[in-house]
C-alpha cells in the first residue's frame, strides 16, 4: 500500500507561499506527486500552483487510462512542456508576471518503481542503509551545482555559496524545458520530496527520526517546523511517500 503525507508552510519571512504540490493515490501499487517552488516576484505563486495543476492533471488521467511504463518519460516530458507553455505565455503577456517561473519534481509510483523528472533544485530523496540514511536521487539544476561538477568547490562548500539559489532550469522561464528523467527501484521504504526551505534549513541527514516515523500530515509538520526554527527564511514544503 502506498501513502503520502505532505504539508506547506510560508516559512517566518516571505509573506507569500511561492511553493505548491498535488499528490495522489490511485491503488495499492500506484500513485504520483508534483513538487514546485516557485519564483519571479508577484508570479512565483502562478508559476507554481499551475504548473503542479497542470502536471498533476496529466499524470492522473494517464496513469488512470493505463499508459504503460515505457511511456511515463514521454507523459512527463509532454505535461511539462504543457505547463511551461502556459507559463511562459502567461509571463510574456503580462509585465506584472514577466521572469516568473517554477522548479518542479514530478514522480510516480507503478509496481516497483519509481519514476522521477526534474527541474531546478527541488529535490527527492530515498531513505536508504542501516541506520537509515537519505540518498539525494536527483541532481540540482544550479550553477553551484556546475561548480560542484568541475570541482572549483565542495559539496560542503555548495551549502553555503552566495549563488545556491541561481538554477539553471525552470519551469516556464525559457520557450522550451529541458526535464531530467531517471527510474528507480522503489519496492520499499520512504522517499522524501522538498523544496530548498526544507533542506537548507532542516537538512534530512539532521532529521531521520521525524522522516522515519512520520505516519499523517501532521507529522510532516514537525519537519516543517524544524525548518521554521532554524530560520524559516523561504517558503518550506515537503513530502514523504512510504510503501
Amino acid at each position: 500500500m502506498i501513502r503520502i503525507y505532505g504539508g506547506t508552510d510560508e516559512g517566518r519571512v516571505r509573506s507569500v507561499n511561492q511553493d505548491a504540490y498535488v499528490c495522489e493515490v490511485l491503488d495499492s501499487e500506484t500513485a504520483y506527486a508534483i513538487l514546485c517552488d516557485g519564483m519571479g516576484g508577484a508570479g512565483g505563486h502562478i508559476a507554481s500552483s499551475r504548473t503542479a495543476q497542470i502536471i498533476g492533471h496529466a499524470l492522473s488521467r494517464g496513469l488512470a487510462s493505463g499508459t504503460p511504463a515505457a511511456s511515463f518519460q514521454a507523459l512527463f516530458t509532454s505535461a511539462a512542456s504543457a505547463a511551461n507553455a502556459v507559463i511562459y505565455d502567461m509571463a510574456r503577456q503580462d509585465p506584472a508576471l514577466a521572469g516568473m517561473g517554477t522548479t518542479v519534481v514530478i514522480l510516480a509510483v507503478k509496481g516497483g518503481i519509481a519514476y522521477i523528472g526534474h527541474a531546478g533544485d527541488s529535490r527527492i530523496y530515498e531513505i536508504i542503509g542501516e541506520p537509515p540514511y537519505p540518498r539525494k536521487l536527483t541532481k540540482d539544476h544550479s550553477m553551484v551545482q556546475q561548480l560542484v561538477d568541475v570541482g572549483r568547490i565542495t559539496e560542503e562548500e555548495a551549502k553555503d555559496h552566495p549563488k545556491r539559489n541561481l538554477i539553471t532550469r525552470a519551469v516556464g522561464v525559457e520557450r522550451e524545458v529541458r526535464l531530467e528523467y531517471m527510474e528507480q527501484p522503489f519496492v520499499t521504504g520512504r522517499l522524501l520530496l522538498c523544496t530548498d526551505g526544507l533542506y537548507n534549513f532542516a537538512p534530512p541527514e539532521d532529521h531521520m527520526d521525524l522522516i522515519l516515523s512520520c505516519a499523517s500530515d501532521e507529522d510532516l509538520y514537525l519537519l516543517i517546523d524544524e525548518a521554521n526554527k532554524a530560520g524559516g527564511a523561504d517558503n518550506i514544503t515537503a513530502l514523504i511517500v512510504v510503501k
